[in-house]
This record gives C-alpha cells, sequence and structure tokens, in this order.
C-alpha cells in the first residue's frame, strides 16, 4: 500500500468478460492481476465478474462473484449482467461502506450507467487505444443502421464519462478514448499495465539457431497469415531459421492448410500452451513477432520484451507506445515484405538482438513492472477521493 493510504473498500464493476489467471485472455488477466495485488495490499475488493476461471487461492479481503457464467456479449447478456450488478451492489452496501466504484478494462459503453443515483465515487478504465481491423470498411460505405449504432454508442460514452470521477488510461495514445478530454482533464490518470517480472526472468543467453516466435490467438487478425507470407522471404535470406507458432483459434486449421503449401520450412505448429510454459518458451527464441492489425494493448508484447526479446510488431494501436526503435521494428498492418525486412535484419545480427533485448528488459523494469502499475492506480484513488470530499464540502 503506498504510504500515507489507508485501506479501501472497493466494488469492482465488471473487471473484464472474464476474470482469469490462466487462461489467454490479455484484459482477463491484466483486470486479474490488478485486482489480486490490490487485496494483497490490505484493500477489501468486491468483484462483480461476468465469467470467472481462476486457479489460484485468493487472498482473504478479494471476494470475487460470477453473476453470468454462461453469458456471452450479446445486448440482452449485458443489459442482465448491469440489472445483477446493480442488485449485488444494493445487497453489499447494507452492511458494507464502499470508498469507489470501478468498471475495468474493457469499458464497455453504458453498463456503468446501471449505477446511477450511487453516491459513491465511480472510477472508469483503463481505456487502451483504439485500433481499426479494417473489417468495417470506410465510415462512408458503412450502413445507415451501423452509422446510427456509432452515434447512439458515441452518446452513452458521453454521458457514462460525465458521470465519473475518475478516467483511467494504459497510455497517452489512449486519450482518444476520452469524449471530452479538455473537460475531464483534471480526472484523467495514466496507469499502465503491468507484469509480474519475477515470472518473466531475463534470457540467459541468446540461442544460437535463430528462430521467431508466434504466440497468440491463431486468427486472421493477429497477423498470422502476413508472418507466413513473409517467412518465405526470411527462409531465403537466414539459412537454418525456425518459426514456431504457438496458441489455439479458430484459423488453425487454415494456418496448418498453408503451411502445407510451404514444403522444406521449418514451420511448428504446437497449438494451445499453458500460462506456465510461457516465460520458458519465450526465452528460447531470438525474436517475437506479432503482426496483428491492430492491438489496444499487447500484454504479449510486455512478457517478450521482460525476457529479453526483440519485438517486430505493426504500428497500429497501442504497440507505438510499447515498442522502441531501440527495441524492435515496427511496420504497417498486412505488410508482409516490410515484416520480412525487419526480421531478417534482427534475425542476422547477434549484437543487435541482445541490445533490444537489454533495453526491452530495462523498459519492462522502469515502466510496466505490476507493483509499479498499482501504486499507479493507487495513486489516481486517492486523488479521485480527495476531491470528492472537496465537492461534497468535506464529506467523511
Amino acid at each position: 500500500m503506498s504510504v500515507g493510504m489507508r485501506p479501501l473498500t472497493v466494488f469492482i464493476a465488471h473487471p473484464s468478460e472474464l476474470l482469469t489467471d490462466h487462461l489467454p485472455h490479455g484484459d482477463g488477466l491484466v483486470s486479474f492481476g490488478f485486482v489480486r495485488r490490490l487485496a494483497e495490499r490490505g484493500h477489501v475488493v468486491h468483484v462483480a465478474a461476468q465469467r470467472v476461471d481462476i486457479r489460484s487461492p485468493l487472498p482473504p479481503t478479494l471476494h470475487v462473484y460470477m453473476l453470468m457464467p454462461d453469458s456471452d456479449t450479446s445486448v440482452l447478456d449485458r443489459l442482465a449482467f448491469m440489472l445483477r450488478m446493480r442488485r449485488l451492489f444494493r445487497q453489499l452496501s447494507r452492511g458494507i461502506a464502499f470508498d469507489l466504484v470501478h468498471q475495468m478494462n474493457p469499458v464497455f459503453t453504458g453498463l456503468s450507467l446501471s449505477l446511477v443515483g450511487v453516491r459513491t465515487p465511480l472510477v472508469l478504465g483503463t481505456f487502451v487505444p483504439r485500433w481499426q481491423s479494417g473489417a468495417d470498411g470506410p465510415v462512408g460505405h458503412r450502413s445507415a443502421l451501423a452509422r446510427f449504432k456509432q452515434w447512439a454508442l458515441g452518446g452513452l460514452a458521453r454521458l457514462q464519462q460525465s458521470q465519473a470521477a475518475g478516467l483511467l488510461i494504459a497510455s497517452p495514445e489512449a486519450i482518444e478514448r476520452i469524449a471530452r478530454p479538455d473537460q475531464h482533464r483534471d480526472r484523467i490518470f495514466e496507469v499502465p499495465h503491468g507484469i509480474d517480472v519475477s515470472r518473466f526472468p531475463m534470457r540467459e543467453a541468446i540461442p544460437e539457431r535463430p528462430s521467431i516466435l508466434f504466440l497468440a490467438n491463431v486468427i486472421r487478425r493477429k497477423g498470422i497469415f502476413t508472418l507466413l507470407d513473409a517467412f518465405e522471404q526470411v527462409a531465403a535470406a537466414v539459412p537454418d531459421v525456425e518459426l514456431v507458432i504457438a496458441g489455439a483459434g479458430g484459423d488453425l486449421a487454415e494456418v496448418r492448410a498453408r503451411i502445407a503449401e510451404m514444403p522444406g520450412q521449418r514451420i511448428t505448429v504446437m497449438g494451445g500452451v499453458d500460462r506456465t510454459e510461457v516465460p520458458a518458451l519465450m526465452r528460447r527464441h531470438s525474436v517475437y513477432c506479432l503482426p496483428s492489425y491492430g492491438e489496444p494493448f499487447a500484454t504479449s508484447i510486455l512478457e517478450a520484451m521482460a525476457c529479453g526479446l526483440p519485438i517486430v510488431a505493426t504500428r497500429a494501436g497501442g504497440v507505438p507506445h510499447l515498442v522502441s526503435a531501440a527495441g524492435g521494428r515496427l511496420v504497417p498492418p498486412r505488410d508482409a515484405a516490410g515484416l520480412a525486412e525487419a526480421l531478417i535484419e534482427i534475425l542476422s545480427s547477434v549484437d543487435l538482438q541482445g541490445a533490444m533485448g537489454r533495453h526491452n528488459r530495462a523498459r519492462i523494469e522502469d515502466d510496466f513492472e505490476a507493483e509499479t502499475a498499482v501504486d499507479r492506480l493507487e495513486q489516481a484513488y486517492t486523488t479521485v477521493l480527495r476531491d470528492d470530499r472537496r465537492r461534497e464540502g468535506g464529506r467523511p
């Protein structure tokens, strides 16, 4: 707990679609990391969760309520969750004085409005940068229904943010997610996502054989087919290079079929990987590659950086905030030629791999260590509560 801070009682209104400590779900892992560390620091945390899959024992001050284990992301399920969450909050509030309500990432539009009328200060976030997959097409080509939906959601987002006492952003680029940043400037706090560096130790040596690791959901928008196209050029330029594809996903069968058309190239498809195996898997490879069409905030990139790997990824979403020229290379989405050029450059120089890896590890320790991230969250909470007391005329 931060120096001078008292223990708080916090109601987490939807941490993520899935709250987990081991499944490959970035939002769920980040949210669980925050709530677990808050509880370990002495705060009392009550979590209204949609779905839960947690293996590790919970701290005694962390209470998790799974409200809709069989739900999805449909509008009806969202509405049902909102009603159940409000009912849970009212029940708990009969015997508990909550200091804060916090809706975490992703900040589903309108969800916290189910708590309208509650006097407890509301915190939203972390918000992460937008990214454009290209699936929706240009705005002018969208249907009238799609444009109306976007307009309605924008209005709901403005209303939701106007009700919040604190707005958390994961990086400076995420300020675009705040509808009226100039009006909310004194309520915006940067709270980066963090990782446990002790679980991702720096690799001791660079692998002798050049290798590329792709570890993500094996789906098209993660750029896996762009990587396969690029690998043909990489294999021609870098002797004995290997590509390892780890992760499950709906496009795995199509990926295997594409690989079958690439005889003689060293490509291994591992399928799903348990979370406990990820650190060792990362340290066995020369470079981590995630050529997705966009990532709001890629936790897997932070994990690879902590292990001392260079990064090759796309210049989209929140990734440019994570990866600098000293630690990797960024290319446009869907650019197989540019991706191949970046991979060849790094794989061809052991010295460059070492320098990038050391830079990335230092960056994680300085800016993205989990305890530092929770320090920033506590600082935001403290400011929100102080400002709320001032607005209420010193109300305790």
